[in-house]
């Protein structure tokens, strides 16, 4: 009755059930109509393995889709590559080939879990020519509505695995149904510039040994030329000969830092003193003129030096007892008057 007097505001109007049939007909519909399967031609599953040693590399790529096409590939690289490297060649070697097919949703598979990470952002690319490589998957991602990429036991990847372990085999032996291709270059080539050095202490000495060029001005000629009697070059490189110790390698001055700080707190330095470090440079194979001076410079720098040295704490000379350090110090003022005796 309750319900029946909140409800006659409303003008409701009541209707005899219809079978049901047709309206479990229509719900049975609404629930096993998913989306619109994707066409065998859009979505493809890729599969990709690397094998690379001291003597050869190359990569195997397997793309099929739902209808049974598979396309199967093995790269042969002529060039030296690292594992991860390899890796990332194989991933853009199938993201290029499935580009060329027509997918637009590629499924990936690899037994690479550095490589699988980096492109998932679970694990950081530090090395820059593996930077590199990321970006360039990411870009090529873009090409395409959805990229799915998993790690795979080695196992479920054993198909990829053998093709990229045929490199050795010659073009079209006994392998019709292969694509065998050859890379002459990697697909991301790191360019190094170099810098030129500044001028210093090793330039008018290496100009005289290599060319017999000297300056201009006699006096600045003759010592170079008494000099350089104690040098050698060795494959380009400085070096300074002793009567009798092996050659010492001369040092650039940007490259002394490096070797201090190696050479004291590196995996066998114990922060020992200025100039026992300079002597522990020279035995090591090192050489220049300075390094005295610069080892003790960096040993008073060395943060851990200074918060962990024993420093002498005693006193140069004797003190002396002053009996009397200012007028009235032995006198007393009663400020507060006698106790209160306490019971007892």
């Amino acid at each position: 009755m309750a319900w029946a007097i909140e409800l006659s505001q409303y003008d409701l109007q009541y209707e005899p059930r219809q079978a049901i049939k047709a309206q479990a007909m229509a719900d049975f519909l609404v629930e096993v109509t998913g989306e619109t399967p994707d066409t065998p031609n859009t979505r493809w599953k890729l599969h990709v393995d690397e094998a690379s040693n001291q003597t050869f590399g190359g990569t195997g790529i397997i793309l099929e889709n739902l209808a049974g096409i598979a396309y199967e590939q093995s790269i042969k690289f002529e060039f030296p590559v690292s594992n991860n490297q390899a890796e990332y060649e194989a991933l853009i070697g199938g993201l290029i080939l499935s580009k060329e097919v027509g997918a637009s949703k590629v499924e990936v598979s690899s037994d690479s879990q550095v490589v699988i990470s980096q492109v998932n952002n679970n694990y950081q690319a530090r090395d820059a020519l593996l930077q590199k490589y990321l970006e360039k998957v990411k870009e090529l991602c873009k090409s395409f509505e959805e990229v799915t990429i998993q790690h795979v036991p080695r196992e479920r990847n054993a198909r990829a695995n053998h093709l990229s372990k045929l490199v050795s085999t010659k073009p079209g032996t006994g392998n019709r149904s292969l694509i065998q291709g050859l890379a002459t270059e990697p697909v991301i080539v790191m360019c190094t510039t170099q810098v030129p050095n500044p001028p210093s202490w090793i330039d008018p000495i290496s100009r005289y040994l290599e060319h017999a060029k000297t300056p201009v001005d006699e006096k600045e000629a003759q010592p170079i030329k008494s000099e350089a009697s104690k040098y050698t070059i060795i494959q380009r490189q400085l070096y300074k000969g002793w009567l009798h110790q092996p050659l010492l390698k001369c040092l650039h001055p940007d490259q002394t830092d490096f070797v201090l700080r190696e050479v004291h707190e590196g995996c066998c330095g114990h922060h020992i003193g200025g100039r026992s470090l300079a002597r522990k440079i020279i035995r090591a194979g090192y050489y220049s003129p300075t390094i005295m001076s610069n080892a003790q410079e960096f040993v008073k720098k060395c943060k851990k030096c200074q918060e962990n040295a024993n420093f002498h704490k005693a006193p140069p000379e004797e003190l002396n007892i002053i009996m009397a350090p200012r007028p009235f110090a032995q006198w007393g003022v009663d400020l507060l008057g006698p106790f209160p005796p306490g019971p007892g």
